[in-house]
């Protein structure tokens, strides 16, 4: 677990660069972090749309992070119409905000899908199970499950059909920015990437 940090421990900008990843990599690995759950904005005729997403994967020698969503999703047209994602994610015990955007990369029915597939559990399989697609209109309120799916009366085997609405959705960062709060002052930092590695990191006026 990380622990916040207090202002005379901002050494540099690359301690605080270092620092964005390593909170964004708890995010993705550890459910119990305010991290874990992160809000992504897309774009539809210069209207944003902003939605709740869990930080699924985080490969920070890249800096890359990852999505799952179904392909049948709303936000999976405006991803696909402009090719880039923002993200916001916010931890008050950390004292910290990161947020991020960068190109799109969509992986269906691939290796890496394949991959992250296997890795979701046998409850998580349902929703990808469905026969009506997320935001269909409802005449009354309702999970969309069927019986089965709402006891989870299917096997691993059977839930294989749902695979073919699993989407990976990888974002390769281009821009990040760190703002930090404190009762001594606040601090923020922006960097931007090129390929995968640092192009630009400045200090910004909070």
């Amino acid at each position: 677990m990380l622990l916040p940090i207090e202002p005379e421990e901002i050494i540099d900008l690359a301690f605080v660069e270092n620092l964005c990843w390593k909170m964004l990599v708890e995010g993705a690995t550890n459910r119990k972090s305010a991290l874990h759950q992160a809000v992504i904005s897309t774009a539809k005729d210069n209207l944003a749309f902003m939605r709740t997403v869990v930080l699924r994967r985080v490969d920070a020698d890249t800096r890359k992070i990852y999505l799952h969503t179904d392909n049948r999703s709303k936000k999976m047209e405006d991803i696909e119409r402009n090719g880039h994602l923002s993200w916001l994610v916010y931890d008050q015990s950390l004292r910290s905000q990161i947020r991020l955007s960068g190109k799109t990369i969509v992986h269906h029915l691939d290796d890496l899908c394949a991959e992250q597939w296997s890795k979701t559990g046998h409850h998580s399989r349902r929703y990808y199970m469905t026969d009506q697609p997320p935001s269909t209109s409802l005449e009354q309120p309702s999970t969309g499950l069927n019986d089965a799916l709402t006891a989870f009366d299917y096997t691993m085997e059977e839930s294989e059909v749902g695979f073919q609405h699993f989407i990976v959705v990888e974002t390769c960062i281009d821009w990040m920015e760190w703002y930090y709060t404190h009762s001594k002052g606040n601090r923020r930092a922006g960097f931007t990437y090129m390929n995968g590695s640092v192009s630009s990191a400045t200090w910004l006026m909070p």
